[in-house]
């Protein structure tokens, strides 16, 4: 039985697109008859959540190792995650001796801590999946320029280098000599669909917009709530839930208080995640700047219209067919797309009657 080694600095209970990328890859090599281990760190002290799978088979599963502690850093517009702790190459190594992968697949390899040690330490074929999209800078010049040729022969290490779309591929290719095959992520369409029935507990006598994402700057959570204000102002009859975390005070002050009643904080969901867009009519996802966006991949699964703002990363992405792509940082913009869609119910099942062919058609599910 091949066996295979998943080196991601994310895992649940951190949520996101690597995250998702890493349960799903893992389930689905474990299912095709691979004895499948994924390394990871801690990142609190109770034990996480992993989504169940009704359709899995019980012989698809996974082992989890976990070694040092996850610590968050704020890099990007986004608050990323590192490995900390004594001895973590010695316990790489032990872990890497013992197990005797035949493969081992790292996310995000240049990326320190546990990524590039993996990378670095590993004997035995690699591949590695670049998530990232950034814009070069004083540092990454500095960076780069200075370790260019330890990089590029770490990167040569790879057998295949994967990008998630080609946003990712751009600021690398600036410093090194790249062979990129692009994987895009994919998503579950088991789990989302337009078959998934929606929440109770938020009825049909408002119009529902969604918002899902952490709360990092480039998420765009402030522009939803100044648009919200906006929105509510000229369309009464609708509500604002938000997905995500962590939740503060700061985030409820921003909207109007006669609006507040209206605003919904339902913290991060798992499991949960496709009945919340199962109840929304309208998916908003005011993000500054992405690689990918998993999260409108499942929202077109689930058959929703999309209003997005412009980046590299949903340029890619996103078709006039299934969504409206507005200015970034822009609040009116924001909520004029909003408006167009909340007043024309015809156009809002247009745009989303697309979303589940195109994820189906070209994303794995």
């Amino acid at each position: 039985m091949p066996k295979i080694g998943i080196v991601s600095e994310y895992f649940y209970p951190l949520l996101g697109g690597i995250t998702e990328n890493v349960y799903n890859s893992a389930i689905r090599l474990a299912a095709r008859g691979w004895e499948v281990k994924i390394i990871t760190s801690r990142a609190s002290g109770e034990k996480p959540v992993i989504p169940s799978k009704p359709w899995l088979d019980n012989e698809a599963r996974f082992e989890l190792i976990r070694i040092g502690k996850s610590l968050p850093v704020y890099a990007n517009g986004s608050w990323g995650r590192f490995t900390v702790g004594l001895n973590l190459i010695a316990q790489l190594k032990k872990i890497f001796k013992e197990e005797n992968f035949d493969l081992i697949h790292i996310h995000s390899p240049l990326v320190p801590t546990l990524p590039y040690l993996a990378l670095r330490l590993a004997k035995v074929p690699v591949v590695g999946t670049f998530h990232t999209y950034f814009e070069n800078n004083v540092f990454h010049n500095l960076f780069y320029g200075l370790f260019k040729s330890r990089l590029q022969k770490d990167l040569n290490k790879l057998s295949r280098q994967l990008f998630v779309s080609c946003s990712c591929i751009t600021p690398l290719a600036k410093y090194f000599e790249l062979k990129p095959k692009i994987l895009p992520n994919g998503v579950d369409t088991r789990e989302f669909s337009p078959e998934v029935p929606p929440l109770e507990k938020f009825g049909r006598d408002k119009l529902n917009l969604l918002f899902v994402g952490r709360f990092d700057p480039r998420n765009g959570l402030d522009v939803m709530l100044e648009a919200f204000n906006l929105i509510k102002t000229e369309f009464k009859d609708v509500r604002l839930i938000v997905v995500g975390g962590p939740v503060k005070k700061r985030y409820l002050e921003m909207v109007k208080p006669e609006f507040r009643e209206d605003v919904f904080f339902e913290g991060p969901v798992l499991e949960q995640r496709p009945n919340y867009y199962a109840t929304c009519d309208v998916f908003c996802s005011p993000v500054d700047k992405a690689s990918f966006g998993i999260t409108l991949l499942e929202a077109m699964a689930s058959g929703k219209p999309i209003v997005a703002t412009e980046n590299i990363g949903y340029n890619e992405l996103l078709e006039p067919e299934e969504s409206i792509v507005v200015a970034r940082k822009s609040p009116r913009a924001l909520a004029n797309a909003v408006l167009s869609l909340l007043r024309d119910e015809a156009l809002r099942k247009k745009n989303g009657c697309r979303g589940p062919r195109k994820s189906l058609k070209i994303f794995v599910g």
